[in-house]
């Protein structure tokens, strides 16, 4: 008796044996490729960051500063209008704090200073990604220069002081270009040294030359300040 194996029986076991090696398949280990933005980030304590975007930890920076200071000595008289300058080259610090040194030219109406100091400046909304609304202090000393057209008899020489100075402002960001406007206020400490010569009588009657009189007039200015800054970075 010759026994077939119907089409029908043949059909199911292909079948099954197909379902089996779909079984086995699922049991393994599927990767999946990373996506170009992927590689892109980096893992840091647990949390993933993308870093295309500028995230370093420091960079550098330059300022250039200008402005008008407003104020007076004698406002008897009125008050004055003069002018401020300085740059200011340093190092952004996280994506808020900046600190730097500058140097500068400050104008008002009997002296002329030139301030050496150290600027301090952090960002209360936004950061350097972004526009922000920032404080900034500066802290230095000022050599400096009394106008000729304000020189008494006896003037000698002059000597600097302490400057202080604090703004308030908003930056506007574009690229690498920052500019901001800002208000605040300047602190400036200055000194005029007077020598007179004194003269005195021996027991002979001849006059001779003594230890000049000296004498040293102090004087604070406060003004308020007006600032456009253009920096870069």
């Amino acid at each position: 008796m010759k026994i077939t194996t119907p089409p029908l029986l043949i059909a199911l076991l292909l079948v099954t044996a197909e379902l089996h090696a779909q079984n086995f398949d699922a049991d393994s280990v599927y990767y999946t490729p990373i996506s170009s933005d992927n590689k892109k980030q980096v893992r840091h304590g647990g949390v993933f960051r993308d870093t295309t975007k500028n995230d370093k930890l420091y960079g550098y920076f330059f300022n250039l500063q200008v402005g008008s200071l407003v104020g007076c000595n004698d406002c008897s008289e009125g008050k004055e209008i003069t002018f401020t300058a300085s740059t200011i080259h340093g190092v952004m610090i996280g994506k808020k704090l900046r600190t730097g040194v500058g140097i500068g030219l400050d104008s008002y109406y009997e002296w002329q200073t030139m301030p050496v100091f150290i600027s301090v400046s952090t960002d209360l909304f936004g950061t350097k990604n972004t526009n922000a609304i920032f404080i900034q202090i500066n802290y230095g000393w000022s050599q400096s220069w009394y106008n000729e057209s304000h020189r008494e008899y006896g003037f000698k020489d002059t000597e600097g002081g302490r400057m202080v100075g604090t703004q308030l402002g908003y930056r506007i960001k574009y690229h690498d270009l920052k500019i901001s406007i800002s208000v605040g206020t300047k602190y400036q400490r200055v000194q005029a040294n007077y020598e007179y010569p004194n003269y005195h009588y021996t027991g002979e009657g001849i006059m001779i030359e003594g230890v000049p009189n000296t004498t040293s007039i102090q004087q604070s200015m406060n003004r308020f300040m007006f600032v456009l800054t253009i920096g870069w970075k």
